[in-house]
């Protein structure tokens, strides 16, 4: 006994000759099928861009060539007048059947130049320059073809060999060395069919017809008086309208044109539009067609923004013709130029729908270009002769678009959404331009009725949701709406900002910045408590062109004590001085002013605030004196000496930080005067002193000298040395003191006037001396010391001194003394 039995079956071959297959129907549905691609013509026609010769092989009894293991054998009994008997090899009628054959015919010819295999239809062509050249080429090919099927035991058909042709029907087309065509007994099919005598006949013909749709860029509008009669609810009847249709079709498939191969190595374009009812795409390759598409819009889509129906056209020619647009660049040509812009902007600042489009794009490495309409006769074509029968994806879109209409409705109460409707449609003007957004927008704004110009400009972002106006997610609002709206946007008094901030977020109209404005300007209760005026273009003062010739004094409290202190800011450098007040009297701030001009040089102009320190008739007088201009700042606008404000600023931050870290508030100042300022990338204290000064931190030495050091040293030292030459030409060193000289010591209070008698005990530096004497131990220069060769005095003390041993003294002591 078998598990499963199945039926035998028996067809005639187009040859007279009998196939012997199953009909495994119970066993299929148990069976599982193999997830392997079975290829198709477009994956074979982009690798005949320069294919001139054809040969065509059959493999003879393709499925035969598998071999069955022992389980799978016995799956296949079928039963027979003259008993059950089970297939040895793969019989056809088995539902996994055709991607067996297909993987196992791939492996077998794999890596073979030239060969392609679709089921068990295999062509071999030849390339080249020259038909010579492409024969060499294709014998070559197929003289390693064959071979190989010699190795693998692959059996061919000699009543289907075709060798060597230039044109060679091939999986329903005709390949020939100029491009690709349609099978001319198909043609002659659709041309002999008889006028349809009823529904179903219509559907015959449409479906002939629909197998030419990728030669014609027209078909499918000729079509449409034939289709209408396909519809639901429609009455039969045949009339001279569908007649001439009818014969139309005919006389345009009798014309059909020659579609070119696919060349990988070419560029590629996809021209894509939208009309109001239909997207079309066309794909090129140095502008020549290689295939067409085209198909209709769903109620929902036609509801669309244009912006968004001529992306949803890019998006449908991509998918369609993923097979040459995946993985290469592509240029999209669109007569829609805000499409060519808003794919360059950040996909965030799409609306929602138009990035769920984008998204569908992103495997895709496109570039959308701008070309005029009058240049896209193709694809415009298309979009307006579109099939009405809709495709998956429409339907998917459909889905998309009832989903995306409740989302966008649910922003509004059920109330303000009704008042919506009601106002727009009493509304003349929107009323026009709903018809406008549903019917499609004139190429020029002077082909728009006059009353809906001033939406034109906004076209592409219009749409109709369930019977409201949508601009992208905003509401459009009616004229006798406006009030209303702007009453509740401003009803909080927000401020014009905030009012068009939270507009734009939900409702538009034209001019619609303007009015709010307007109404805020007018509104007594913003105008009582309104905030400061926005503030003004900054006027900088005038950079100094060298230190210190413009400087800005201030006064401020330490934000850690009580102390009054004054700041001093060079407007070059940003090197500020810091003084401690006693008092913040104009004498206490002239004084502190005075030593830092003694150090710096008189400035040209002194900016300051209008302090009483400043004002004073004190400060005139110094200022006329020391021949300074002297500016102050607004009253109470401190902005204008901003330089000294900061200063104050950056002084109160470092003298806090400097308490709450316990560390030396000068040592922090110092840091500050030698950090180099963002954007200049000198310290303060360069740009004032054209060096640096020393720091905690560790720095090379010529790094704290400044351009013209070197030079100065140099002319320093030969002053030095002429002071020297003539001051030692009337001097004499003195003889060296020892420990142990009696010597005497110059009085150095004019009182005293005796030379107090001491003993040398040691020495300091090259002229210095440590003197023992009644009254204590000094230290004297050579000159104040008289060497009088008296006897010590007994209370000297000396050190104890010991002679060091040779172990004792250091490694360069015992290496000298071995010298």
């Amino acid at each position: 006994p078998t598990d499963w039995v199945s039926s035998l079956l028996a067809f005639k071959k187009s040859n007279g000759k009998l196939r012997i297959c199953i009909d495994p129907k119970p066993l299929n549905k148990a069976l599982r099928r193999s997830h392997y691609p079975l290829p198709i013509i477009e994956d074979i026609l982009p690798d005949l861009a320069k294919a001139r010769i054809f040969t065509l092989c059959d493999v003879k009894n393709g499925f035969w060539h598998v071999e069955l293991d022992e389980p799978s054998s016995y799956l296949t009994t079928f039963e027979t007048p003259y008993g059950r008997y089970r297939w040895r090899r793969l019989p056809f009628g088995i539902s996994p059947a055709p991607e067996i054959f297909q993987h196992r015919l791939e492996l077998a010819i794999q890596n073979l130049p030239g060969v392609k295999a679709v089921a068990d239809d295999i062509l071999i062509y030849g390339e080249g320059e020259s038909e010579e050249e492409a024969i060499r080429d294709h014998d070559q090919k197929l003289s390693r073809f064959l071979y190989r099927c010699r190795e693998q035991g692959i059996k061919l058909n000699k009543d289907k060999f075709k060798l060597r042709l230039k044109e060679m029907p091939y999986i329903g087309h005709v390949l020939t060395t100029k491009g690709l065509k349609p099978d001319p007994h198909k043609v002659q099919a659709i041309i002999d069919f008889e006028t349809p005598k009823d529904v179903a006949g219509v559907h015959r013909f449409l479906g002939l017809v629909n197998y030419l749709a990728k030669f014609m860029n027209n078909l499918s509008v000729m079509c449409d008086p034939i289709r209408s009669l396909i519809h639901k609810n429609v009455v039969w009847r045949w009339t001279h309208e569908h007649e001439e249709a009818f014969s139309k079709i005919k006389e345009a498939i009798s014309q059909v044109p020659v579609l070119k191969y696919f060349d990988s190595k070419l560029e590629t374009t996809l021209q894509c539009d939208a009309s109001s009812t239909g997207l079309g795409a066309t794909l090129l390759q140095q502008g020549q067609p290689i295939a067409y598409a085209s198909r209709a819009l769903t109620p929902a889509e036609q509801q669309y923004a244009q912006i968004e129906k001529e992306l949803l056209a890019v998006v449908f020619g991509m998918e369609r013709f993923n097979q040459y647009t995946y993985g290469r660049k592509v240029l999209v040509e669109s007569d829609h130029k805000p499409l060519e812009i808003i794919h360059k902007k950040p996909l965030i600042s799409a609306p929602k729908r138009l990035q769920r489009m984008f998204l569908r794009l992103q495997k895709y490495e496109i570039e959308i270009m701008y070309k005029p309409g009058k240049e896209m006769y193709v694809a415009d074509a298309l979009s307006r002769a579109h099939p009405k029968k809709l495709s998956k994806e429409a339907c998917t879109e459909e889905v998309f678009k009832i989903f995306e209409d409740i989302n966008m409705v649910e922003y509004l109460p059920i109330s303000q959404a009704r008042m919506l409707k009601i106002k727009q449609t009493s509304d003349v003007t929107h009323e026009l331009l709903k018809k406008t957004i549903l019917e499609g927008w004139p190429r020029t704004k002077e082909s728009t009725p006059m009353e809906v110009h001033p939406y034109f400009h906004v076209r592409d972002e219009l749409s109709v949701q369930d019977g409201i106006v949508y601009r992208g997610t905003r509401c459009v609002i009616p004229k006798g709406l406006r009030a209303e709206v702007m009453r509740k946007l401003h009803q909080s008094h927000i401020g014009a900002e905030g009012c068009l901030r939270r507009a734009r977020e939900c409702v538009y109209w034209p001019g619609m910045n303007s009015e709010i404005k307007d109404l805020v300007s007018k509104c007594d209760t913003c105008r009582t408590y309104e905030p400061s005026q926005q503030k003004e273009t900054l006027i900088s003062h005038e950079t100094p062109n060298r230190p210190w010739s413009v400087v800005g004094v201030d006064l401020f409290q330490s934000p850690v004590s009580n102390d009054q202190y004054l700041i001093t800011v060079d407007y070059f450098s940003n090197f500020f001085e810091i003084d401690r007040l006693e008092t913040t009297s104009s004498a206490a701030v002239i004084n502190k002013l005075k030593q830092h001009f003694a150090r710096h040089g008189i400035p040209d102009k002194v900016i300051s605030d209008n302090g009483p320190q400043f004002s004073s008739q004190q400060f005139s007088k110094f200022k006329h004196m020391w021949e300074f201009d002297h500016r102050t700042s607004s009253p109470a606008y401190p902005q204008s000496n901003g330089k000294a404000e900061n200063a104050v600023k950056s002084a109160k931050q470092l003298m806090r930080k400097a308490k709450h870290s316990g560390q030396d508030p000068w040592l922090a100042v110092l840091d500050f005067r030698n950090t180099p300022s963002q954007g200049i990338g000198e310290s303060p204290c360069q740009r004032l002193m054209n060096r640096r000064t020393k720091t905690l931190m560790p720095v090379k030495e010529s790094l704290l000298s400044s351009v013209g050091d070197r030079a100065n040293l140099k002319n320093m030292r030969k002053e030095k040395d002429r002071q020297a030459h003539y001051y030692n030409r009337t001097a004499k060193d003195l003889r060296e003191l020892q420990p142990g000289d009696t010597v005497r010591m110059k009085p150095t209070q004019l009182r005293d006037k005796e030379w107090k008698k001491g003993t040398i005990i040691g020495r300091e530096g090259s002229r210095s001396y440590n003197v023992q004497t009644q009254d204590g131990t000094y230290r004297r220069n050579r000159s104040h010391l008289k060497d009088t060769r008296e006897e010590r005095n007994d209370f000297t003390v000396f050190p104890e001194y010991t002679s060091p041993s040779i172990e004792d003294l250091p490694e360069n002591d015992q290496k000298t003394s071995h010298r």
